[in-house]
């Protein structure tokens, strides 16, 4: 196997968003066992820095800064300042979202914007703000955290699929017009990916039902786990994805071609 730790340069920085818990706390590990100084960034710095703890007991280096993703002025103060006091920023993770699953007549303008904002808005003002110390330093890469949800159409996800799909194409838009100065932009799409927020929307299922879910949620048969986000995101990252630009790469389980909106197109017995 590959060594990745062999491929990113010793000084390299990487920011990732929402990566107090979650896929965003395997995200941070991951890129910090490969070798990155990770920034991490969430609203809520106790659970920062326990995740910082845990990266520096295994040798790993970061930092934890408090971001809320909500405020346009905070994300362009916070990148800036990691950009001038690292002197670089080689590798952006925007991996804070927000979720709402209602349908659309019980869906109030002031949700359907909070999606927007979190998953849409503020990747687009990271991206704005870190690409100038990539281009600076003649390159860089960016992985966007969409989701299953903006590949297919599925009820009850009016405000959460549109600004994943749009995550998606602003994307590309901005691959296609970095990519002169050596700077990737990708897209990592999980499907059903354990973590305390996907927990929660599960809770009082008994195991019998979360089996069936399970069984049901892709080709594999299973959920994912979100180091396998993490190992996703770090080689899009890596050297080793350095021809690899504008695509929306699905670690789902193969749960986009098993499933069609609600449609079941595979079958597992």
């Amino acid at each position: 196997m590959t060594d990745n730790r062999q491929r990113i340069a010793p000084s390299s920085v990487a920011f990732v968003t929402g990566a107090s818990q979650g896929l965003g706390e395997a995200i941070g590990k991951r890129l910090a066992q490969d070798g990155w100084h990770v920034v991490l960034s969430a609203r809520r710095k106790e659970k920062l820095d326990r995740v910082v703890g845990e990266i520096e007991q295994v040798g790993g280096t970061a930092e934890a800064v408090v971001l809320d993703v909500r405020d346009p002025d905070a994300i362009a103060d916070v990148i800036a300042d990691t950009g001038r006091r690292h002197g670089r920023l080689d590798g952006l993770v925007n991996n804070a979202g927000r979720f709402s699953g209602r349908g659309i007549l019980d869906t109030s303008i002031e949700e359907f914007r909070v999606n927007l904002t979190m998953n849409l808005e503020a990747p687009f003002l990271t991206m704005k703000a870190a690409l100038p110390f990539m281009i600076e330093r003649g390159g860089g890469a960016i992985v966007n955290i969409g989701s299953v949800s903006g590949l297919r159409a599925t009820e009850n996800t009016g405000g959460y699929g549109s600004s994943k799909a749009g995550l998606f194409h602003l994307g590309a838009i901005i691959a296609m017009e970095v990519g002169k100065h050596n700077v990737r932009v990708n897209t990592v799409t999980p499907g059903s990916t354990w973590s305390p927020t996907f927990a929660r929307s599960i809770e009082g299922k008994s195991e019998e039902d979360i089996a069936a879910m399970q069984k049901s949620a892709a080709i594999l048969g299973r959920f994912g786990q979100a180091e396998e986000i993490g190992d996703a995101v770090a080689f899009l990252l890596s050297d080793e994805g350095r021809f690899i630009t504008g695509v929306n790469l699905p670690v789902d389980g193969g749960a986009y071609w098993f499933r069609g909106g609600n449609r079941v197109i595979g079958k597992r017995d």
